[in-house]
């Protein structure tokens, strides 16, 4: 994954990249701890180095919803220092974390410094509209079944080699969350993706034995739901 805090410091102008390297601060935050929370004024840039981390939105009933989850090498708060509106989930720490503090003044400094480190911004943005149009498409269209394929073959895309493993991967309540639906209906679909040789199981690792079979699945899905909306 791109380094977040060395991508956009590449396209600062030097003299200013000093000053602002020496103004950044190191913050620790450990498992479960709310770095930001939903609604808070705060303004500050976070650059992840170490850990991971959940954004969540909580329903009136306290039911977590998770948003996006966020790992080494990215970066949370730019919305609220680029548009000085209150922090729009809350970022909650699923590992101990180590993080990069960057004030919003500093921030807004990088990107008014260099259209560069501007379009690379506007690009990372971009991504994030797309992921969650992805999302949105999801949620409205697909049964649970085809929901947590697809939210597994986004995990596993982020692996490394031929032996793709998630360690420590997410609880099934935890992938509930992601996907709207409960644990029992999560923890049926893995069973019978194990039962295919789809995936592996281990003790808080998951393994993906057949990557092919996972995207031929999604493929299905999507093309079914097609099919569905072309009839109506």
């Amino acid at each position: 994954m791109e380094d977040a805090r060395a991508a956009l410091l590449e396209h600062v102008p030097a003299p200013l990249r000093q000053v602002i390297l020496g103004r950044v601060r190191t913050q620790r935050a450990p498992k479960g701890r709310t770095v930001v929370g939903l609604g808070s004024r705060s303004t500050d840039v976070f650059f992840i180095m170490e850990g991971e981390a959940q954004a969540l939105l909580y329903s009136a009933n306290g039911r977590e919803v998770s948003i996006r989850n966020i790992g080494p090498g990215d970066l949370f708060g730019e919305l609220s220092a680029l548009d000085d509106q209150p922090r729009a989930a809350s970022i909650v720490a699923a590992t101990d974390m180590r993080l990069m503090v960057m004030g919003h003044t500093d921030f807004r400094a990088c990107i008014e410094s260099s259209p560069y480190a501007a379009l690379w911004l506007a690009r990372r943005l971009g991504a994030e509209v797309r992921r969650l149009t992805e999302r949105v498409f999801e949620l409205s269209a697909l049964n649970v079944r085809a929901r947590l394929h697809c939210e597994l073959l986004r995990m596993a895309r982020t692996g490394v080699g031929h032996k793709l493993v998630v360690s420590p991967a997410p609880t099934h309540a935890e992938l509930a969350n992601r996907i709207g639906t409960h644990r029992e209906a999560v923890t049926r679909e893995m069973r019978a993706l194990a039962g295919l040789n789809i995936i592996r199981n281990g003790r808080r690792s998951l393994e993906f034995l057949d990557l092919v079979g996972l995207e031929r699945a999604v493929g299905v899905a999507i093309g079914e739901m097609g099919e569905v909306a072309a009839r109506a």
